[in-house]
């Protein structure tokens, strides 16, 4: 049996709960109760409910006559609020573990949430278990997706997860990626009902923190089987990106006379994590670099662009694994004919941008001219050792963005971080929530052409 423990906790912390005043230092000092131990977390019989079952243990006498034991709940390991007292019988030995249920309310639906505990005692604090993180349910009524005895004629649907789609050439489920990244879920069949997919994919975010908030972004399909997830800004630093899907057991529209069901293995939680926050800019007329890591600018680096009739791209790039400790750049490349135009250039760290040709890479034939003209066929010089910490430094997923370079903005087919120049005003329009009736956008050529139709880049 459970103990009868009860909490109420809403949207806005109800201050009939009340912040607990313990110092915030005090975690796993000597003379703090031990520690609880979260044996799950999960939704309520209601929308706005989460059901905490935890664990703990029956205090000594001696450890009992100091006072009574506090279990308590956070959502973000700072602010902590108390559980009513654990019902401990009278018989129960001491030492042996003893199981209580803290339920928690007036949360918002839909959401996920990462819950923390610890046992307090006096000004005595024990460590901190969690998160351990779930997702309140749907609100009532607006579950008819969901229905309890399914259609005879079925057809179940996988879908696969890829943390980093965009062609950065790693697997983002097992290393730290960079804030440019762009997970997407894959189906094995056609979806007709797009709606109830993005209402069964909830996307948020573990802070440095701990903190766990919702993502501001959209679902955008870039075909019948496929959505890619992008934040309106790029992701937080330092970050568990978790998509909770409640799509298992879920009808997911009509193929004919059958319908569409989601495997049951699509109530799942999918993670990344992001690295430290690193975006790059480059201002065309300055002719600088500016890198900033969380927030903080770290480096400027002088530059020189694309010169006229062969400006450099503006808008976002994003950095992936094609990188080439020495690469040679030759005009024939670019069909140049000019006698004066020929060239054959040995360049060291060279990160590449886009499978059009652009890098940034040290340019040692240029360096009169760094931070003063433009004058490349698209590539972004720098000084050796500029180019080199960017090589060593950068991972895959860090952003790269330019502006005031003369050029047209990077094509969303051009690169890792092609999506990314979409306008959201159009990304919006790739979503089957912000659609509306309308039908989504599955465009992602923008009227530019492709590759072989590119303008290629070079030193």
């Amino acid at each position: 049996m459970h103990g009868s423990l009860r909490v109420l906790v809403s949207a806005g912390l109800a201050a009939s709960l009340g912040a607990v005043l313990l110092p915030a230092q005090a975690n796993a000092i000597e003379g703090a109760p031990a520690a609880p131990a979260i044996i799950s977390v999960s939704p309520g019989a209601t929308a706005q409910t989460l059901d905490v079952v935890y664990s703990a243990q029956v205090p000594e006498p001696a450890q009992s006559a100091i006072g009574p034991i506090s279990y308590q709940i956070s959502f973000d390991s700072v602010n902590w609020y108390a559980c009513q007292e654990l019902d401990v019988p009278e018989n129960a030995v001491a030492g042996s573990p003893i199981e209580g249920i803290c339920p928690l309310s007036d949360l918002n639906p839909l959401r996920t949430y990462g819950v923390y505990m610890r046992a307090a005692q006096g000004v005595f604090a024990s460590e901190v278990v969690g998160p351990v993180v779930a997702t309140t349910q749907p609100p009532a009524g607006t579950q008819a997706a969901k229905p309890e005895k399914l259609p005879k004629k079925r057809i179940w649907v996988r879908a696969k997860f890829i943390a980093a789609s965009n062609s950065l050439g790693v697997d983002g489920s097992k290393v730290k990626v960079g804030v440019g990244a762009l997970p997407k879920i894959v189906f094995s069949k056609p979806i007709p009902d797009k709606i109830v997919v993005e209402e069964n994919l909830i996307v948020s975010a573990e802070l440095p923190s701990g903190k766990l908030v919702p993502v501001r972004g959209a679902w955008g399909w870039l075909d019948e089987t496929s959505a890619v997830f992008r934040p309106k800004t790029y992701w937080p630093g330092k970050s568990t990106i978790r998509v909770v899907s409640l799509l298992g057991r879920t009808v997911l529209g009509r193929s004919g006379s059958k319908s569409l069901i989601g495997s049951a293995k699509l109530d799942a939680t999918y993670t990344f994590k992001t690295a430290r926050k690193l975006i790059a800019r480059v201002d065309g007329k300055t002719k600088k670099m500016k890198v900033y890591v969380d927030g903080a600018k770290v480096k400027t680096f002088k530059v020189s662009l694309g010169k006229n009739e062969w400006e450099t791209r503006n808008g976002t790039k994003v950095i992936s694994t094609a990188k080439e400790a020495t690469k040679i750049y030759r005009s024939e490349s670019l069909g140049l004919t000019d006698p004066d135009e020929q060239y054959e250039l040995e360049a060291p760290w060279n990160t590449r941008l886009t499978p059009t040709g652009e890098f940034l890479h040290a340019a040692p034939w240029a360096y009169g001219r760094l931070g003063i003209y433009n004058g490349s066929h698209g590539c972004t010089n720098m000084y050796v050792d500029d180019a080199k910490w960017i090589f060593n430094e950068t991972i895959p997923g860090d952003v790269v963005f330019y502006t005031n370079t003369g050029g047209n903005v990077n094509e969303p087919w051009n690169g890792p971080g092609g999506l990314w120049n979409i306008p959201w005003s159009k990304w919006l329009k790739k979503s089957a929530l912000s659609a509306g009736d309308k039908k989504v956008d599955t465009d992602t050529n923008a009227g530019t052409g492709s590759l072989a139709d590119a303008k290629p880049a070079s030193a």
